[in-house]
């Protein structure tokens, strides 16, 4: 947000279910045509008819599923490590449909085995020991999965997706950036290459070497200067702006 303030108007969501947004506990509440709505209720309340969109993650899918069902919101879209929603597929997936049983196994210990880990361990977590979360950054997110119904809410985005995903079987028609981490412990890098077939517009991938999932903490000086090369390309800020 820092990076981008100087020319944009930079905002960054709680996405339903996350930091101080409502959490229904209802996993209905978390279609993804629930929270693709969410987006566009956001840019059109901020007063905009169009953005360029950046999502990590699920709130890459989000992002993916708002440019297919909104293209003309969408001047550029810029996704960190996570796929076309027609290419996602995880073991991990299945077993988040439990009900309870894995809100169980992340609570144990004060949350804090599970979240340490995912953050910290060598497989997963992020990549540079520089780069690594402090202790204040892990205990905020450990304040924020505590909170009553916090954890079920994130794990509702894993049990719409089997429901949810056959909306996605459309292309995108805005310009896309793909930022890859080369170490990427959850998804394939091939699945980054695959994206290409789901665009119908320019298409730039970029895959960084040595960046695990969390690219953007791993090297994020490098992860503004490709954001800003592909923002001032083309269709820029001006188009934006409007």
């Amino acid at each position: 947000m820092r990076e981008f303030k100087s020319e944009f108007r930079v905002v960054a969501v709680d996405m339903r279910g996350y930091g101080e947004s409502d959490l229904p506990l209802s996993s209905d509440s978390y279609s993804f045509d629930s929270l693709v709505t969410d987006v566009k209720d956001i840019v059109e309340y901020l007063g905009y008819n169009r953005c360029c969109l950046v999502g990590h993650d699920w709130g890459g899918t989000i992002a993916w599923l708002f440019a297919i069902h909104y293209p003309e919101m969408v001047t550029k879209l810029i996704v960190l490590n996570s796929p076309h929603p027609s290419l996602l597929k995880s073991s991990h997936f299945f077993f988040y449909q439990l009900p309870r049983f894995p809100e169980l196994m992340f609570s144990i210990n004060d949350f804090k085995v599970a979240l340490k880990a995912l953050f910290t361990s060598r497989s997963t977590g992020i990549g540079r020991k520089g780069r690594l979360l402090t202790a204040e950054d892990l205990e905020a997110y450990l304040y924020a999965l505590s909170q009553p119904g916090a954890l079920t809410g994130a794990l509702n985005y894993y049990r719409n997706v089997f429901s949810s995903l056959p909306l996605s079987q459309n292309h995108v028609r805005s310009p896309v950036l793909l930022l890859w981490g080369e170490r990427d412990a959850f998804f394939e890098q091939e699945m980054a290459e695959a994206c290409r077939l789901y665009i119908r517009n320019h298409f730039r991938l970029n895959i960084i070497s040595g960046a695990s999932h969390w690219l953007q903490q791993d090297q994020p000086d490098i992860v503004n200067t490709l954001i800003w090369t592909f923002l001032k390309e083309g269709e820029g800020r001006k188009s934006y702006r409007n």
